[in-house]
């Protein structure tokens, strides 16, 4: 499994996490994520009847997930439950593709929810989680099924239950408010946060995020994942404003164990191109971009 950009190259082993998200892993958390992340034990039991074990397993070998399996999701991530957001990620578990598309979305993003045209974070202060989906959706031209409005201190808890994130650092990694020393670390949620919203100079700050996001759910989020998933998704709920459902949740129940013990998957981060006006105030993606992003929001 691993993270990648849209064109398939690998990124550099960043840490993970945000998601301020997630998924979010809030889908899987969420989702993630998180999706987030957005995301519980196995469907199981004690084999009876006539099935045997080899049977099973070549049967949930041969399942493959169709694109309505997917889901998409809107990822808000704001610093406390109070603040409004900093960051807009779009979401896509994607199980028939093998993977999960992460898409930053910067805030001055401009689109119309029915007659009203504003940024992202105009949507969000004139209606809430629920009007910014909209603009999602507008700004797609598909469903954005669901949203996960996750803060710092969801993330934090999310973060700890996967497990943490275990990252090499070559050289010491010091900003103003984090400084990790040269070696292997294990980062625990609060660390994690930290660092991925402390980006390096070099590095673009929603892209860093994301790709620690990727390398968190890469790392934590393998076949063994799968005992624990009703757990997790506790976790999710407990720590996230969102309308996943637990409907959501059992219906892609099959999907998810699949994703899990799936070797070929991946996380992969989609950037937007776009102009900007003069003030940097108003961000209007590229037609070309959105046209690519809406082929894989819809399962194409």
């Amino acid at each position: 499994m691993g993270v990648q950009n849209a064109g398939g190259r690998k990124w550099p082993p960043f840490g993970i996490f945000l998601l301020s998200f997630g998924i979010s892993l809030a889908v899987l958390l969420a989702i993630v994520t998180a999706v987030l992340s957005a995301v519980f034990s196995p469907p199981g039991g004690t084999q009876t009847g006539e099935e045997s074990a080899p049977e099973a397993a070549d049967a949930a070998l041969s399942y493959r997930p169709e694109a309505a399996m997917g889901l998409n999701l809107l990822v808000i991530s704001v610093r406390e439950r109070s603040d409004p957001p900093h960051a807009f990620t779009l979401c896509r578990f994607d199980p028939a593709n093998d993977r999960i598309l992460l898409v930053p979305i910067p805030p001055e993003t401009v689109t119309a929810v029915q007659a009203r045209t504003d940024t992202f974070a105009g949507h969000y202060d004139y209606a809430g989680s629920a009007n910014v989906r909209m603009a999602a959706e507008n700004l797609l031209g598909c469903e954005v099924g669901r949203y996960v409005r996750l803060s710092r201190g969801g993330a934090v808890n999310l973060i700890d239950a996967l497990g943490g994130l275990t990252r090499h650092f070559d050289e010491g990694y010091e900003t103003d408010s984090v400084s990790v020393p040269a070696g292997t670390h294990l980062l625990n949620g609060a660390l994690l946060y930290e660092v991925a919203n402390a980006a390096p100079a070099d590095a673009q700050p929603e892209t860093w995020r994301l790709s620690l996001a990727g390398e968190l759910l890469v790392q934590q989020l393998g076949a063994e994942a799968d005992d624990r998933l009703d757990y997790l998704m506790e976790v999710f709920w407990n720590n996230t404003d969102t309308d996943l459902s637990q409907f959501d949740y059992t219906t892609r129940r099959k999907a998810l164990t699949y994703f899990l013990e799936n070797e070929e998957k991946r996380v992969e981060i989609f950037p937007l191109s776009g102009s900007w006006n003069p003030e940097h105030t108003e961000f209007v993606p590229s037609e070309q971009v959105l046209s690519e992003l809406r082929g894989m929001f819809k399962g194409e």
